[in-house]
């Protein structure tokens, strides 16, 4: 018959072994969720690309039905309100002022904070400054996560690149 010290020390060896077990299986299961969390940020933010091409379009198909106007109206899902847009002379959504063009379009479209679930949003105008005289047609935005991911939209003619690394 085991003694009790014996015991003891035969369920400290069972607590020792279920504490490696628990920590393996933690570190096991920390370490895939840091690779998945990568995976998961470069779907949302496909599906926000994706989001944004969608509603420039239907901004631009409303500008067609309306007949070119300097603005088209949207019925909102959010509220019962309509939601003015601008739009340049060739109906691609655009802003008039300069400052923070980019920032004030991905408000006009996404209607949300420049954000995907924990990561920031960043609005970087581009421009090709060959030709001085049209670089507010030629401007682009640049939307750009902290990992380098980004996708542009062309003010000029309205294409939503694919989201690149």
């Amino acid at each position: 018959m085991a003694t009790n010290s014996e015991k003891k020390e035969k369920s400290l060896a069972e607590f020792l072994v279920i504490i490696a077990l628990v920590g393996v299986m933690m570190a096991v299961f920390i370490n895939y969720f840091i690779k998945s969390e990568a995976q998961f940020t470069h779907a949302g933010f496909t599906t926000l690309a994706q989001s944004f091409n969608t509603k420039v379009s239907t901004v631009h198909a409303q500008w067609l039905m309306d007949k070119q106007p300097n603005t088209v109206l949207l019925a909102s899902f959010n509220n019962k309100d309509k939601q003015v847009v601008s739009v340049n002379n060739t109906g691609w959504v655009d802003v008039k002022h300069k400052q923070l063009a980019c920032e004030a379009i991905w408000q006009l479209i996404m209607e949300t904070p420049m954000s995907l679930m924990k990561f920031s949003i960043i609005a970087i105008e581009v421009h090709d400054n060959t030709n001085e005289q049209h670089i507010q047609s030629k401007g682009q935005c640049r939307y750009v996560l902290l990992d380098g991911s980004y996708f542009q939209y062309n003010r000029a003619n309205g294409k939503v690149s694919k989201v690149t690394k």
